[in-house]
């Protein structure tokens, strides 16, 4: 469990770094234009990371389950909304937002079981759900 802790850590940290770079290219360039540049950037930085690793390609995962694809068509709505976010929301804002509505969309798979087991929506979760909406209303509202 310490593991996931920490990668989760990261993976925020690699967020707000990353939509803070992509709020700064998307001032120069096109959305679209953001998303396909971070995404190239991203694919060469993998190829290495996996050449390197000598792990293979995962091929055999791809013909398993090809939706996952599909993770790749979402993270490019990502960099493209993010560019567009940042520069009139600024970078705290679009985080709040982005990750209060991440976590409620959660929240909601979740309840209905679509990804993994089925998590009840309880009422500390709701409770919960309900501070993160407050929290965002209170981060984006000093804008």
């Amino acid at each position: 469990m310490p593991l996931a802790v920490v990668a989760a850590v990261s993976a925020g940290t690699f967020i707000a770094v990353q939509t803070l770079l992509i709020g700064g290219f998307g001032t120069r360039t096109t959305p679209l234009a953001v998303a396909l540049w971070v995404h190239v950037a991203g694919t060469v930085t993998a190829l290495v990371a996996v050449l390197l690793a000598g792990d293979g390609f995962g091929l055999a995962a791809v013909r398993a389950a090809p939706v996952g694809l599909l993770a790749g068509v979402a993270g490019v709505g990502i960099v493209t909304s993010i560019a567009i976010a940042v520069a009139p929301l600024g970078l705290a804002a679009t985080l709040a937002v982005v990750t209060g509505v991440q976590l409620l969309l959660a929240f909601a798979l979740e309840a209905a079981g679509v990804g993994g087991p089925r998590v009840p929506l309880d009422p500390l979760r709701l409770v919960g759900a309900s501070l993160l909406v407050v929290g965002v209303l209170l981060v984006f509202g000093r804008r």
